[in-house]
This record gives C-alpha cells, sequence and structure tokens, in this order.
C-alpha cells in the first residue's frame, strides 16, 4: 500500500513496471529461500538504485570481479 503511489507514476514511462520479480533482502547475499522476495520491476530498480548509490552492491561486485581477474592472471 505505502509503494503503490510511487509505483504508479511510473506507468507508461517504465515497461513492464508492475511485473513480479525477485529481490534479495540482503544484497551481500545470493537469491535463496530465505533471502528472497517478490517484489514489482519499478521496486526492484528503487532498491537496486539505492543499494547501488549506498555502495551496498559492491561486496558483490567484487565478488564477481575475482574469478575473472584470477582466469587472466591463470
Amino acid at each position: 500500500q505505502k509503494w503503490r503511489p510511487f509505483c504508479l507514476r511510473f506507468e507508461g514511462v517504465v515497461e513492464d513496471f508492475n511485473y513480479g520479480t525477485l529481490l534479495r533482502l540482503d544484497c551481500r547475499k545470493d537469491y535463496t529461500e530465505e533471502n528472497t522476495i517478490f517484489a514489482t520491476r519499478i521496486q526492484f530498480f528503487a532498491i537496486e538504485i539505492a543499494r547501488n548509490r549506498e555502495g551496498c552492491n559492491s561486496v558483490v561486485y567484487s565478488s564477481a570481479r575475482e574469478p575473472a581477474a584470477a582466469a587472466a592472471e591463470g
């Protein structure tokens, strides 16, 4: 109910703004049954943008780069 006015602002602006998607509760962890909720696409975008601005996703970014860097050195 609290998200509805925010989400409706993107109707016609963001394609499929109200489609469902999976969202990690703790962005430092993988998608698991305990760490995943169902959210609308616009909620996912809003939360992930905020996480990126706050640097919360840097842990995921760094961990994804480590195997690639190791493979390049190998």
